[in-house]
C-alpha cells in the first residue's frame, strides 16, 4: 500500500513539474503546428491546475477537469466564495469554477488515509488499493468481493471520521492469501 502511495505522489510531482515547464506548446512540436481544440485545452490545463493547487493549497478539497464542459472545478473548504475565472484557449474559453464548503482538504484526507493504514487493513483485510477521490471528497478503498462490505464501510467511516467509499474489484496484482 505504501508503494502505491509513493507511486501516486511521484506521478503528481512529475506531472506538476512537467506542466509548469509547458509554455504554449510542447518543445518537440514544429513551430507551425496547430493544435486541435482538445490538445490546446490539454496544453493550458496543466499550468492552470499547478497554479490553483499552489494558490489554494490550504483550502483545496479537490480539483478536476470536465473536458466536455471546458471547465476546471475547484472544491474548497470554508464558506468564502471565489469568483470564477475565464481563460482564452484557441477560439474558445476555459472556465475555472469554485465550489466552497467542502468538509476536508485533499491533504487532510491523504493524512487520514496514511495514518489509518492499520485500521483500514484491520477493517478490510482484502483491501488492495486506496486513493482520495477529489470529485467527491471520499477515501476510496478497493477490495476483493466480500458479503458484509456495507457494514464494514460504515464502521470504517465512523472510525476514520471522514467519508469512505469501497469499490469491489479484483486486484491488478494477485495478492497472497490471507490467513
Amino acid at each position: 500500500m505504501k508503494c502505491l502511495g509513493i507511486a501516486l505522489m511521484l506521478c503528481f510531482a512529475t506531472s506538476s513539474a512537467l506542466a509548469a515547464d509547458v509554455k504554449t506548446r510542447p518543445a518537440n512540436l514544429p513551430k507551425n503546428y496547430a493544435a486541435t481544440t482538445g490538445e490546446e485545452l490539454d496544453l493550458v490545463t496543466g499550468q492552470i491546475a499547478v497554479r490553483l493547487r499552489e494558490q489554494y493549497g490550504n483550502r483545496l478539497a479537490g480539483l478536476f477537469i470536465e473536458r466536455d464542459q471546458r471547465q476546471i472545478v475547484v472544491r474548497l473548504t470554508g464558506d468564502e466564495p471565489v469568483a470564477p475565472e475565464k481563460h482564452r484557449v484557441g477560439d474558445g474559453e476555459l472556465q475555472v469554477v469554485f465550489e466552497p464548503n467542502a468538509e476536508h482538504t485533499v491533504g487532510e484526507l491523504n493524512q487520514v488515509m496514511t495514518n489509518s493504514a492499520e485500521k483500514i487493513a484491520e477493517a478490510l483485510p482484502t483491501a488492495h488499493a486506496r486513493y482520495v477521490d477529489e470529485r467527491t471528497g471520499e477515501i476510496v478503498i478497493a477490495v476483493a468481493p466480500d458479503p458484509v462490505l456495507e457494514t464494514k464501510r460504515e464502521a470504517l467511516a465512523e472510525a476514520l471520521g471522514v467519508p469512505v467509499r469501497i469499490v469491489v474489484e479484483d486486484p491488478a496484482v494477485p495478492q497472497p492469501a490471507t490467513r
